[in-house]
């Protein structure tokens, strides 16, 4: 493909993107993130803010009964935002990003981990679900797009 295809993006899209990620992710633990299926007969079912889903998943990864049932699921998922801050933590260095990669491949499979979590509990992702996805695509998907190629110098 030549230098000035339509269809890749310059390093600063991805800047952009990758900033406007960043409010997406971070709004997200403020939204409603997941509330139980609704029963029939049965009360409004429970629904949960983003930052309680993080910090549960998180602080039950030390609980070994989780590791033993369909709960590991959940707590990979918890694992999701600090690796998302390594990652960005590694944003700053040119040389790690086979390193960034890495991270941001381990995060799309705990990404599936916690749809089929979602899936054995059952769950329902709201908004505040959707929208952290979308916030760590956003910030991960410059090192997998393909750029366009500096302008030969003449």
């Amino acid at each position: 493909m030549a230098a000035s295809a339509p269809g890749l993006a310059t390093p600063r899209t991805f800047r952009i993107a990758r900033i406007l990620g960043y409010l997406v992710f971070l709004a997200a633990f403020f939204l409603p993130a997941v509330r139980q299926v609704t029963a029939s007969g049965a009360g409004a079912p429970e629904v949960y803010q983003g930052w309680f889903c993080a910090w549960i998943t998180l602080i039950n990864t030390l609980n070994h009964e989780f590791w033993h049932s369909t709960a590991f699921l959940a707590i990979l998922s918890g694992w999701i935002n600090p690796l998302m801050l390594l990652y960005v933590a590694f944003l700053f260095s040119r040389g790690l990003g086979a390193a960034r990669r890495v991270i941001a491949v381990i995060i799309l499979l705990f990404m599936i981990a916690t749809w089929i979590y979602f899936r054995l509990v059952p769950l329902v992702p709201l908004i505040g679900h959707v929208l952290w996805i979308v916030g760590i695509l956003m910030i991960v998907a410059g090192d997998f797009a393909p750029r366009r190629s500096p302008a030969p110098a003449s």
